[in-house]
C-alpha cells in the first residue's frame, strides 16, 4: 500500500512540473500585477585562464633569456589556458522596463592564472578571486528559448593562490645546484663557451636558486585587485541559462614597475627592478584573460518574486 502511495505522489509531481513548464514564458519575468521583479539563481562553470603576453615573465622571476647575438628574447608564450572554475549566485531583471534588455549581476568565486613550460622553466600560477560581474543582456526571443548577447564589467579581489616556479637552467631533468648573478649573456669566443641565461638571484632570496613556491598575492608587485571588461553569448531555456563569456583584465597581474630597490641595496647595487638589472626597457605588465563556460539555474520566483 505504501508503495502505491509513493508511485501516486511521484506521478503527481511529474504532472505538476509538466504543467508548470508548459505555462512558463522564458522571455518574461514580470509578476501578474505587471510589477518588475528580480530573478534569483545559482551558477557554476569552468574557466580557461591565460595571460595576454609571456614577455617579461622570465625577468619577473629573476632570469633573462638571450640569443647568440645577445638580444633579449625571453619567453615567447604561455601554455594554452589554465583550467579553473566559478560558482556563486546570480540575479537578473529588466533594464528600465525595456522589453528585451536586462541587467544581470553575480557574486562568485572564480579562479584564474596561467601555466608556462618553455626553455626548461616551469611556472604554474593560480589566482582565486571573489568577483562581482555586472552586465547588460539583450535577449532575442524564439519559440521556446531566448538567444543572448551580453556586455559588461567586473571587479574582483584576490583571496587565495599559489605560484610554483621551477627552473632547470638549461637541463631537461635536473637543475644546477646554484646560479651566478649575471647581468648579460656570457660569450667567450676563444674558449667556445656561452651562457645565454642572465640571472638575478635576489628575486627568490637565495643563491641556490631553481625552485620556489609562493603565495600568489603575498608576492610583492602582484595586484590583488582585478577589474576589467567582459562580453558573452548564450541561450536561455526554461529556468536554465548557458553562457560563454570572455573577460579581459584592465589591471595588471604583475606590476613590472614595482620598486624593489631594497633587494639591491643589500648588495650595494643601485637598481630598482630586475628589468633595470638586465638593462631591459619598454616591457609592459601582463594582463589576465579568461574564457568561461557557465550554466545558471533561476529559481521559480516568477509569481513570488522580489519587487523592485
Amino acid at each position: 500500500m505504501r508503495k502505491n502511495y509513493i508511485i501516486a505522489l511521484l506521478l503527481a509531481l511529474v504532472l505538476c512540473g509538466s504543467a508548470t513548464a508548459q505555462r512558463y514564458n522564458p522571455n518574461s519575468i514580470k509578476r501578474a500585477n505587471n510589477k518588475e521583479q528580480i530573478r534569483l539563481g545559482v551558477r557554476c562553470g569552468l574557466n580557461l585562464g591565460d595571460m595576454t603576453s609571456a614577455s617579461g615573465l622570465d625577468v619577473w622571476n629573476g632570469l633573462a633569456f638571450f640569443d647568440i647575438n645577445s638580444n633579449y628574447i625571453g619567453f615567447t608564450d604561455t601554455k594554452p589556458f589554465k583550467l579553473g572554475l566559478n560558482f556563486g549566485i546570480v540575479a537578473q531583471s529588466h533594464f528600465f522596463n525595456k522589453e528585451n534588455l536586462f541587467w544581470q549581476g553575480s557574486f562568485i568565486y572564480t579562479t584564474k592564472g596561467y601555466k608556462l613550460n618553455t626553455q626548461d622553466v616551469e611556472i604554474d600560477a593560480t589566482a582565486a578571486y571573489m568577483q562581482i560581474p555586472l552586465e547588460l543582456i539583450y535577449k532575442f526571443p524564439a519559440k521556446n528559448a531566448s538567444f543572448l548577447v551580453s556586455a559588461g564589467a567586473f571587479l574582483g579581489a584576490g583571496v587565495y593562490g599559489f605560484t610554483d616556479f621551477e627552473d632547470h637552467y638549461g637541463e631537461n631533468d635536473d637543475p644546477r645546484s646554484s646560479h651566478a648573478a649575471l647581468h648579460e649573456p656570457y660569450i667567450n669566443e676563444a674558449l667556445g663557451t656561452t651562457n645565454l641565461i642572465g640571472c638575478d638571484y635576489s628575486v627568490h632570496g637565495a643563491n641556490v636558486y631553481w625552485k620556489d613556491k609562493d603565495d600568489t598575492f603575498e608576492s610583492e608587485g602582484t595586484w590583488r585587485w582585478d577589474a576589467g571588461l567582459q562580453v558573452g553569448v548564450g541561450v536561455e531555456y526554461w529556468r536554465l541559462q548557458f553562457m560563454i563569456t570572455y573577460q579581459y583584465s584592465l589591471t595588471p597581474f604583475y606590476d613590472y614597475g614595482h620598486d624593489f630597490s631594497y633587494r639591491y641595496q643589500q648588495r650595494g647595487e643601485d637598481y630598482h627592478t630586475s628589468f633595470e638589472y638586465f638593462n631591459l626597457k619598454d616591457i609592459k605588465s601582463p594582463r589576465q584573460q579568461m574564457v568561461s563556460f557557465t550554466i545558471s539555474y533561476f529559481f521559480d520566483n516568477f509569481q513570488h518574486g522580489i519587487r523592485l
